[in-house]
């Protein structure tokens, strides 16, 4: 077998006999690319207008444009007819009639060049099958016409398409002699920036997602993947509406999505460069560094974010049990506070919230802020360590060391930290209580050991409390009852525990008990009534007030 030397690319006549399958063949796309042809050929106005004919509806589609000078163009597959100015700009690649490919179409034009009218039919099977198709005269004003049967899917789906194809359109659409109102596509814009071709808008409502459309081609709108930054306090977006650009092509024949190219990858790097070009024009800004830092590559000089952190609040063992907390704005003596577990954290912060000299000044990590001066320049607790002195003997516990140390009263119990900065030092400060868990153990409450100085230092409100941030945590399994379910379950053996700790074992049966006749049993007590009970392991007498007596109604 031999084979060419040379080849040279074509188009098989072929695949004309596919061009049904070019389009879905919707009202959507048809009215999108015979309007985009309208534009294209200067036309100020498209009148879309439903007659009938024998019966039958009809939609027309006439603009008042230059109309065709060569009808043999509107059937030549790839051949578009355009000048060489509009298929430089745009790339129509002949292929918007093709939309109404598999229907009967009439087709009538004048072109401004000649003046002379002409018209032809073509069947639904002629699209393919390449058969002659008669060119006959006819009078019209300048601009061409379509004309195709509306059935009742394209129908119904009429007013629709056509609000949306003339929505962000740049010439007038007319639907049955009504004008249909267009929308700047960078309407509510923050800020709009136009360079090279494109009318850039940054945008603060999450309205464009790489996802979404975001570009607006000419009335065209398909996503485009442009740029997002967030900002701790604001998003920013972009959307884009194209004038000129010829290097910016869809994709084709549907026309639904921007081709990759580097005149795209291009235009997002302008894009992001457009919003940060936005936020210097701003008071002030919450940019992570990197985002400041790319903005100064694409040059555009920022400040460096607003100083401000958010103050530090113990970690929880439960991620959902999310808390309020406030922005610390003066930061000249601020603490940064870096992670350690739950159990630590929030002992460590029962401590620290009664010691004077750290109130207001702790602050929580915030990892986008490293690389600005002000935070890097900050201090940091890097450790934080309990030290525990029972009967002669001293432990140590942090996230390292697990003592093993029986829950209940100690000597001593001290929280040691340890603060990273330009003066490095080793803070210790009395600890009302502690909560440590034996190597190995989960973070329940039923294995947790409570260590305390005295049984005053805390009240069972607030052990409880300290119970839940630092153990519990609901399950996500299929089968597991809702979060507030779960939750009320552990506050009980929370409070039983808490109150047996610090007020005994009497105590904490009471609380047991009082806590299950408050869920299961006060309600049945008639308002204004009192339920009286006598309970033995063996007896169980109950007595209930007497109801009031009714007068007797006077007849």
């Amino acid at each position: 077998m031999t084979f060419p030397t040379v080849i040279h690319s074509q188009v098989d006549p072929a695949a004309v006999t596919k061009v049904t399958r070019l389009f879905n063949n919707t009202i959507e796309d048809v009215l999108a690319e015979l309007i985009q042809n309208a534009r294209r050929a200067n036309a100020s106005t498209v009148k879309l207008t439903v007659t009938a004919a024998d019966g039958i509806a009809q939609l027309s589609i006439a603009d008042d444009g230059s109309g065709i000078a060569d009808p043999s163009v509107v059937l030549a597959l790839g051949r578009s007819g355009w000048n060489d100015s509009i298929a430089r700009r745009e790339d129509p690649a002949g292929m918007g009639v093709f939309s109404l490919a598999g229907r009967h179409a009439l087709i009538r034009s004048c072109p401004n060049t000649t003046g002379e009218g002409w018209q032809f039919e073509i069947a639904p099977e002629a699209w393919e099958d390449g058969r002659a198709i008669a060119v006959d005269p006819c009078a019209r004003p300048r601009g061409t016409e379509i004309v195709v049967a509306l059935d009742t899917s394209w129908a119904n789906a009429l007013d629709r398409a056509a609000r949306n194809a003339a929505r962000h359109c740049p010439i007038r659409v007319h639907l049955n002699g009504e004008r249909l109102e267009p929308q700047d596509w960078l309407a509510g814009a923050k800020a709009v920036f136009e360079e090279n071709g494109v009318r850039i808008g940054v945008f603060d409502d999450h309205r464009a997602n790489r996802d979404s459309a975001s570009i607006n081609f000419h009335g065209v709108t398909v996503p485009g993947a442009l740029p997002s930054i967030a900002e701790s306090d604001v998003s920013w977006c972009v959307r884009v509406d194209i004038v000129d650009a010829p290097e910016l092509q869809l994709v084709l024949p549907a026309r639904k999505e921007m081709i990759e190219n580097d005149a795209l990858r291009q235009l997002r790097r302008n894009a992001t460069r457009a919003i940060y070009r936005h936020i210097q024009k701003r008071a002030s800004h919450r940019l992570p560094f990197e985002h400041w830092a790319e903005a100064e590559k694409l040059g555009v000089y920022l400040p460096e974010a607003r100083p401000e952190l958010i103050e530090w609040a113990p970690a929880t063992a439960d991620p959902h049990n999310g808390i309020t907390r406030s922005k610390l704005t003066s930061i000249d003596e601020l603490l940064i506070v870096e992670s350690f577990a739950p159990p630590i954290e929030q002992c460590a912060h029962f401590a620290l919230d009664r010691d004077a000299r750290f109130a207001g000044r702790l602050a929580s990590l915030d990892p986008k802020m490293e690389g600005y001066s002000w935070y890097d320049r900050l201090s940091r607790i890097t450790g934080m360590a309990f030290e525990i002195e029972r009967a002669g003997e001293t432990f140590r516990y942090d996230e390292t060391n697990l003592p093993g140390v029986e829950g209940g009263l100690v000597d001593r119990l001290d929280l040691v930290i340890t603060v990273a900065g330009t003066t490095p030092e080793t803070v210790t400060i009395p600890a009302p209580v502690m909560i440590e868990y034996d190597e190995g153990s989960f973070w329940t409450v039923d294995d947790a050991n409570v260590v305390l100085t005295s049984r005053e230092a805390i009240t069972p409100a607030e052990l409880v409390d300290l119970l839940e941030g630092a153990c519990f945590s609901s399950s996500d399994d299929r089968d597991a009852d809702s979060w507030d379910t779960q939750r009320d379950r552990f506050l009980l053996d929370a409070r039983e525990i808490a109150t047996r700790i610090l007020m005994g074992d009497d105590a904490a049966i009471l609380e047991r008990l009082r806590a299950v006749l408050a869920h299961r049993v006060q309600w049945f007590v008639p308002e204004g009534r009192k339920l009286y009970a006598s309970i033995g392991r063996d007896t169980l007498e109950l007595d209930i007030d007497p109801s009031e007596p009714i007068d007797a109604v006077q007849l």
